[in-house]
């Protein structure tokens, strides 16, 4: 985010038309070979996300550019793009109506796949939910109930047993052990709960 996060409260315009700063907040970062990158502009022109993106490829970030303009600047540095060519805004120049609300789609998208194929998902539940406020609890309770197919009270229960980890709790009932093995295949699975459920599969 050019400007950093005081730049999502007070508009910090003039960093967008720096390379040189994108490419000092990114290198912060240390990316490397391991790194997924990804560029966002609407126009693909903006100085400092193509100086980001590119420092970020050339340390061995594999990059992607999200952009609504096809052929741009940032699309020439990225190693993949994504152009969603939503044609002319309603108001000239305020990208804050169509292409900003695709790019958030695109981003929503990469995200929950990403999610999804980190193991955070179970069938179309996401399983990874951190209880940290009521509204929170409450879903782990309904999310669990409905994974495993049981009552409110024994969702509570197992809860608790698993340190109010929703994860723990699923592995504990769907593959019928303790919260100690639970968090043993976990750990190994690196946190896919459908690898941790199925034990057979983390030996291959």
């Amino acid at each position: 985010m050019a400007g950093g996060p005081k730049a999502l409260a007070s508009a910090s315009d003039v960093n967008e038309d720096s390379p040189e700063i994108g490419q000092r907040d990114i290198a912060r970062r240390r990316p490397t070979r391991k790194d997924i990158v990804i560029g966002v502009s609407a126009s693909g022109r903006t100085p400092y996300v193509v100086g980001a993106t590119e420092y970020a490829r050339a340390r061995g970030a594999k990059t992607a550019a999200i952009t609504c303009n096809p052929n741009s600047d940032l699309s020439q540095v990225a190693d993949i793009t994504i152009c969603a060519e939503v044609g002319p805004e309603i108001l000239s120049g305020s990208t804050r109506m169509k292409s900003s609300t695709a790019q958030k789609m695109i981003l929503n998208m990469i995200t929950t796949g990403a999610m999804t194929r980190l193991g955070y998902v179970y069938d179309n539940l996401m399983v990874n939910v951190h209880m940290k406020n009521a509204k929170l609890v409450e879903r782990g309770i309904r999310v669990l109930m409905k994974v495993c197919n049981i009552d409110r009270e024994t969702a509570i229960r197992t809860i608790k047993s698993a340190g109010k980890s929703i994860p723990i709790a699923v592995v504990m009932l769907k593959a019928n052990v303790d919260k100690m093995e639970a968090v043993r295949r976990l750990q190994q699975s690196d946190g896919n709960v459908r690898l941790a459920i199925d034990d057979s599969r983390l030996e291959l």
